[in-house]
């Protein structure tokens, strides 16, 4: 399993807050599976400083390459 771990160094930091960071996105199910692989995490608490968060980043389901965009001159 592929993983990134990140220490959080920021002060008043969400969990979906630093997956943005560090992804710059915010995959569907992505949060669960953080929570899951880091027992004691909450989605609505702030992480407190020096907290180190493990990403399964081989989790993430990869998006279609064939997605619709809409432009709005088009």
């Amino acid at each position: 399993m592929t993983e990134l771990r990140e220490t959080v160094w920021i002060e008043d930091c969400t969990l979906a807050n630093l997956i943005w960071r560090k992804l710059g996105k915010q995959p569907d199910g992505f949060i669960e599976k953080v929570i899951n692989r880091n027992p004691g995490l909450s989605v609505d608490q702030y992480i407190p400083v020096g907290t180190e968060i493990i990403f399964p980043v081989s989790e993430i389901a990869e998006t279609s390459a064939t997605a619709d965009v809409v432009r709005l001159w088009d």
